[in-house]
């Protein structure tokens, strides 16, 4: 079913920017809003394994548009707003942890408040977002009057993209076994239910300090922050791995996971917006794009190596995978611009 998911986000986030060109971002968004809101409604109706998977594959719209309607900003706020924006799971994952613990066997009526959440969100994106001739107008700055271009096709940056691509995949990888098998190892090592559960709580709470991601870069430059996240990101996971009996250090793991791991991927999408300036949601949904690719096929590879070497040797695997990414390190001056 989680594989699902990702699946879901390679698809729509192939097609996210051929659906801006065609619909514009409001229309983008609003179609992968009500896609949310179904989904989710499906979910919480499903008594079975086929309408679950139904529901869970409804994700993937919603982001890459918003690096196009953020663009008009000033440079600072614009790299603010889209880090906030790319924090959005882990403002979901920091709600729902505890609603998904205290609901407990009611968990269908709580999918339903999410239902009823996201459709305000969506009324709410459809209400702010620039229209087609505000797209228009954002996508070819020389020309603010007139027709609206054709196609609008993706820019192609060359083999400036291919260390971003890298880098994201990487990532991708790499964390795929702490999403897909800390539970599973904190479980395994004598934890109860309640401490995975709140292993993802917390890791979802501590996303949210990625919201400032523009100003590290602005202190430290991007080149030190993807690298020092790596290495936190890839402790984190090896913690888990070595330590899944120890609750304290699984919790302290888990939130510096959370705020490593979402300042990384905030870095990767400033990264992707700047090498598409044309068109900066097309470098959102690339770089979205190839680490949910690194997430699907993390749980397929991590699996094979648990069952034959064990949980443990998957999570390590997956930190040394994560500090491979930091080799790839975006220079500072390429995305400079996005936070200065």
């Amino acid at each position: 079913m989680g594989t699902l998911a990702y699946v879901a986000y390679v698809v729509t986030t192939t097609l996210v920017t051929r659906c801006i060109a065609a619909a514009g971002q409001r229309a983008t968004v609003v179609a992968g809003g009500l896609l949310a809101v179904a989904g989710t409604i499906v979910i919480a109706l499903a008594h079975g394994p086929a309408l679950l998977a139904i529901g869970v594959a409804s994700a993937g719209l919603v982001q890459p548009p918003f690096a196009d309607a953020v663009d008009r900003l000033p440079a600072t706020v614009r790299a603010r707003t889209l880090a906030t924006i790319s924090c959005g799971t882990g403002w979901g994952v920091a709600i729902a942890a505890p609603i998904a613990i205290a609901a407990a066997e009611a968990w269908r009526s709580a999918f339903l408040g999410f239902a009823v959440c996201a459709t305000a969100s969506t009324l709410f994106a459809a209400f702010v977002l620039p229209g087609p001739r505000t797209r228009n107008r954002t996508l070819d700055k020389s020309a603010p009057t007139g027709p609206p271009a054709r196609g609008h096709s993706a820019p192609r940056p060359g083999r400036a993209v291919l260390p971003m691509f890298a880098g994201a995949l990487l990532i991708g990888l790499g964390s795929a076994p702490f999403w897909t098998f800390a539970v599973d190892a904190v479980r395994a090592a004598g934890l109860d239910q309640t401490a995975g559960r709140a292993l993802l709580g917390v890791a979802g709470v501590t996303s949210l300090l990625a919201s400032g991601a523009a100003d590290v870069i602005r202190r430290l430059g991007a080149t030190w922050t993807f690298v020092l996240c790596a290495l936190l990101e890839a402790a984190a996971i090896a913690t888990v791995g070595l330590a899944a009996n120890h609750v304290v250090a699984v919790m302290v793991a888990a939130a510096v996971f959370g705020a490593a791991y979402n300042t990384i991927v905030n870095v990767t999408v400033l990264w992707g917006t700047r090498l598409y300036p044309d068109q900066p949601s097309a470098g959102s949904a690339a770089a979205v794009k190839v680490q949910a690719i690194g997430l699907l096929c993390g749980p397929l590879i991590g699996g094979s190596v648990a069952e034959a070497i064990g949980l443990t040797a998957t999570l390590l695997g997956g930190a040394a995978i994560v500090l491979a990414a930091a080799l790839f390190a975006p220079r500072t001056d390429v995305i400079q611009n996005a936070s200065e």
